[in-house]
């Protein structure tokens, strides 16, 4: 029993870690982009990237759906 406990948390490590690098990852694409002057750019490239994932169902939809309205309520401004 002790093994299985041990497997879940070292799995439930793994996809943590992923997923806080994933965020690190799009933080930094972010903050070099407004660096660069690019922001408007990234913005217009990932707008139908996110609506297209907004399409689908269960989180990856909720996600997308969340980030194209984000990317939405940006543009307006």
């Amino acid at each position: 029993m002790e093994i299985l406990f041990t497997f879940m948390l070292v799995r439930l490590a793994i996809i943590a870690a992923v997923v806080v690098g994933i965020v690190l990852l799009i933080a930094l694409v972010v903050v070099l982009a407004r660096r660069a002057g690019r922001l408007d750019d990234v913005r217009r490239v990932a707008a139908p990237l996110a609506r297209g994932l907004g399409n689908r169902r269960g989180v990856w939809g909720t996600v997308g759906r969340g980030a194209a309205g984000y990317l939405d309520r940006d543009a307006d401004r």
